[in-house]
């Protein structure tokens, strides 16, 4: 696996200290527009474009991304406070089309102006996990926790990606830093149902998927929803009820009929129970999607 390389611009080196007119105005642009006004002009072109519905071309984003780099070194004021999110939605914009670098780029950007604050690196853990580069993933967001290490869902993603890659202690570590951060949150009684399926404690992990579940259907969460059912399937499953499993892995495959693993484990529970017919529906269905996606 690649790890990621810090790609920590030079411009802030290199700036100037802004000139200003011998009666302390602002020197104007070729169009007689002072620099600060002429960024926020350009930074509203931006959102303007960003706002649309439709994607936009690449060659339009990497126009978006050469002109509010010309406006990060000639003004960076214009970026203070939320407006450096901007440079998050131009990331987002740039991943949708695989351009993984070009969307760190800019969320490296986004960091250098929020040097308090994590939000871009918890992004780029996701976009690296989305494409496969878990320990670059575990990179960004170890990065993200040396500037605020109490954020659970940095901390939250680090333990899911740890535990993927079978550490189980740095997941053990990160998850209790999650939980010290915020003990009643949802998310973070998923996580606890999580580590309790890995040690077999089903029991246990009945009962912090139905508290998840019940914080993830009150947010509208169904990514979260969907995690939680599955979950509870998976845990009935072992403590032999399988009427209870076969209850909530059906409303997993209600809620995303394209979730080949709903199918997969649903499947399971009807041989167990002597269905054989939806067994192999099941099964078939599990298979099927898997291959499509």
């Amino acid at each position: 696996m690649r790890k990621l390389t810090l790609l920590r611009t030079a411009e802030t080196e290199r700036r100037k200290p802004e000139a200003k007119n011998a009666d302390g105005t602002e020197p104007k642009d070729r169009t007689g527009k002072g620099k600060l006004e002429a960024a926020r002009g350009k930074m509203e072109w931006a959102e303007e474009l960003l706002d649309q519905e439709r994607p936009l071309r690449l060659n339009q984003l990497q126009r978006i991304y050469s002109e509010l780099l010309g406006v990060k070194e000639e003004a960076p004021e214009p970026f203070a406070g939320d407006a450096a999110y901007l440079w998050e939605r131009l990331a987002f914009a740039f991943n949708y089309y695989g351009q993984l670098k070009q969307a760190e780029r800019c969320l490296r950007i986004q960091a250098e102006l929020q040097p308090d604050q994590s939000d871009a690196f918890l992004n780029l853990g996701v976009f690296l996990t989305d494409a496969g580069y878990y320990h670059a993933a575990i990179a960004a967001c170890r990065e993200g926790l040396k500037r605020t290490p109490n954020c659970e869902f940095l901390n939250y993603n680090l333990a899911g990606l740890a535990s993927l890659l079978g550490r189980q202690d740095l997941a053990q570590s990160a998850l209790n830093e999650a939980l010290v951060a915020n003990p009643s949150r949802g998310l973070n009684q998923l996580a606890k149902g999580n580590l309790c399926l890995e040690r077999n404690e089903y029991e246990v992990a009945v009962q912090y998927f139905q508290e998840a579940l019940a914080w993830a259907v009150e947010e509208e969460l169904p990514g979260q929803q969907l995690e939680c059912l599955q979950g509870l399937g998976v845990a009935y499953l072992n403590l032999e009820e399988l009427d209870k499993a076969r209850a909530v892995l059906e409303q997993a495959v209600d809620l995303d009929p394209s979730c080949s693993a709903s199918h997969e484990f649903l499947a399971y529970c009807h041989k167990r129970l002597g269905n054989e017919w939806l067994y192999r529906h099941h099964l078939k269905q599990a298979r099927d999607l898997a291959r499509y996606f």
